[in-house]
C-alpha cells in the first residue's frame, strides 16, 4: 500500500500521522521540552555506584538523577563516584522510573548507525542472508578501536562508496561531540527531534512519497528533500479533514472494535500492558475450536498495529480466547512472530501457553501514546476507581461512632444524595446529624463536628 504523510505543523506542537490507503499506521507527536530525550547526549558525573543492581546514578543537570547499567559504561573509563562521562539517553524517563542512559554513544548517519566506545559490527535483520556476508566483509575492515557500526536496512540497497562515506561523516560528527565534551559539564548535543528528522529515519518514507502540510514554511523546506508534498489550504484543520482528531481519541480509549464483530481491551498497568482478545459480536458456525482460532487469527494484525500506534513496550500479556489446538497455537505463535518481525521497534515472542496466553516485550525508548498525553487523573489518583456507596456508608458508619463517643455539640455530614440515602436505609443510627447536599458526580461524604 501506498504511504501517506499528513502533517499539523500550525502552532507549537507538530503532528505527523502515517496513513496507509484510510488507515492510520503511525502517529508521532513532537513538543517542546526540557526532559532528556533519546539520543541526547550530556557529560554526566556518577553520584552513586549500586552493585546489587549493577548499575550507577548520574548526574546530567536535571531536578532527578538518571541511571546507566554498569555493562554499558566502555572500559576506557576508570569506574567510581565522581566519575564524569559523556552519555546518551538510551531510553525516555515517566512518571516512575528515571531516563536509561548509555556511555555507548551512537549517531545516525545515512546507511548506518555509528556508535563510539564498544567495538561491534551488527547488520539489520531486514537484509537478506546473502547481502550480509557482502556487507560484513566490506565494512569490518574500516572499523578503528572502539568503533561500533549498525547497518541499517537502506544499506543493502546503496553501493559501497555510500557506505564507506557515511562512516567517515558520523566519525568525524563524533570526533567533534567529543571534543565539545572537554572541560563541559552540561548537554553537548540535543537529540534532532523535528519533522524533517522524523520523516528523513523513517523506514518508509522514500523521495516520492505523499506529503500534504498545513505550513507554508515547512513544505518549502521539505521540498528540498521530497518531490510530492502539497500545501493543505481548506477550511478547518488537516487532521479532522482526514478524520485524524477521531482516530487519535479512539487510541487512548482501551477497547478497540473490529468489523467482524470482535474486540479487543488494551489496559496498562505499572509492571505491564494487558490485551484481552473478545469474541463480541462475532458469528460462525464452525465448531469451537475452529471459530477460537478463527477470531485470534482476525485480531493480530490489529494488535500489531496498536502496538505501534500506541508505542507499547515492555512487557505485554495477550489473553487470545482459548480452546484452540496444539497446530493452531503453533500457527498463532508463527503469525506473530512475522508481524513482530515487521515492526522497527525490536519485537518478541516469548511465549504461548496451551490456554491462549502470549507473552511479548517490546523495546522502550519512548514514552507511550498514554503517557504523552494523559495524565493521572486528580480525583481517583490514576486508579480508575472511587469508593463504592456501600464501602462510603459503612465508612461512614464507623467514624460517626467514633465522633459521637467524643460527646460533640454539633455534627454536620456533607454527602451525596446516593450515600445519604444508603446510609439512611442500612444503616441504625440514632444520633442528631444535620445532613448537607453536596453537587459531587462521585460518591462522597465529609464530616464536621462542633466540640463542646
Amino acid at each position: 500500500m501506498a504511504l501517506r504523510i499528513i502533517i499539523n505543523a500550525i502552532g507549537k506542537e507538530k503532528r505527523i500521522a502515517f496513513m496507509e490507503e484510510k488507515a492510520l499506521v503511525g502517529i508521532d507527536i513532537i513538543r517542546p521540552t526540557d526532559e532528556p530525550q533519546v539520543s541526547d547526549i550530556y557529560v554526566g558525573t556518577i553520584t552513586k555506584i549500586n552493585p546489587k543492581i549493577n548499575a550507577a546514578f548520574v548526574n546530567i543537570g536535571h531536578k532527578e538523577n538518571a541511571f546507566i547499567h554498569l555493562q554499558d559504561i566502555p572500559e576506557m573509563y576508570q569506574l567510581h563516584e565522581g566519575l564524569k562521562l559523556v552519555v546518551q539517553v538510551k531510553r525516555e524517563g515517566n512518571a516512575t522510573k528515571a531516563p536509561l542512559l548509555t556511555g555507548i554513544i551512537e549517531v545516525s548517519q545515512g546507511s548506518v548507525v555509528y556508535s563510539y566506545g564498544k567495538s561491534f559490527l551488527a547488520i539489520s535483520k531486514k537484509i537478506r542472508e546473502m547481502d550480509k556476508e557482502r556487507l560484513q566483509q566490506l565494512v569490518s575492515p574500516l572499523l578503528l578501536e572502539n568503533e561500533g557500526i549498525i547497518l541499517r536496512s537502506i544499506a543493502a540497497t546503496v553501493n559501497s562508496d555510500t557506505i564507506e562515506g557515511d562512516i567517515i561523516q558520523a566519525r568525524q560528527e563524533m570526533a567533534s561531540i567529543l571534543t565539545r565534551t572537554k572541560g563541559s559539564n552540561r548537554k553537548i548535543k540535543a537529540a534532532s527531534v523535528s519533522v524533517a528528522a522524523i520523516l528523513a529515519n523513517h523506514a518508509l518514507v522514500n523521495k516520492n512519497t505523499e506529503i500534504l502540510c498545513d505550513d507554508a514554511a515547512l513544505c518549502q523546506d521539505l521540498k528540498q528533500q521530497f518531490s510530492e508534498v502539497t500545501l493543505f489550504r481548506e477550511k478547518g484543520g488537516i487532521f479532522s479533514a482526514f478524520n485524524l482528531e477521531v482516530a487519535i481519541n479512539r487510541l487512548l480509549r482501551p477497547t478497540v472494535f473490529l468489523k467482524n464483530g470482535a474486540s479487543i481491551v488494551i489496559e496498562k498497568t505499572e509492571a505491564m500492558w494487558v490485551i484481552d482478545v473478545n469474541s463480541g459480536n462475532f458469528k460462525s458456525a464452525k465448531e469451537t475450536t475452529e471459530t477460537a482460532f478463527t477470531i485470534n487469527s482476525a485480531v493480530l494484525e490489529e494488535i500489531g498495529r496498536q502496538l505501534r500506534l500506541r508505542n507499547m513496550s515492555g512487557f505485554i500479556l495477550i489473553d487470545f480466547i482459548s480452546g484452540m489446538s496444539s497446530e493452531q497455537l503453533k500457527m498463532l505463535r508463527e503469525r506473530m512472530q512475522r508481524l513482530a518481525d515487521m515492526d522497527e521497534t525490536t519485537v518478541r515472542v516469548e511465549a504461548l501457553s496451551e490456554n491462549g496466553l502470549m507473552q511479548l516485550t517490546r523495546r522502550k525508548k519512548h514514552k507511550s501514546l498514554i503517557e504523552e498525553m494523559q495524565c493521572a487523573c486528580p480525583t481517583c489518583e490514576g486508579s480508575g476507581y472511587v469508593s463504592s456507596v456501600k464501602t462510603l456508608i459503612y465508612q461512614m458508619e464507623r467514624e460517626l461512632r467514633g465522633v459521637f463517643a467524643s460527646d460533640p455539640s454539633y455534627v454536620a455530614v456533607t454527602v451525596t444524595m446516593d450515600v445519604m440515602d444508603a446510609f439512611l436505609d442500612e444503616i441504625a443510627f440514632d444520633e442528631d446529624i444535620d445532613w448537607m447536599i453536596a453537587d459531587e458526580v462521585r460518591p462522597f461524604y465529609r464530616i464536621s463536628q462542633v466540640e463542646h
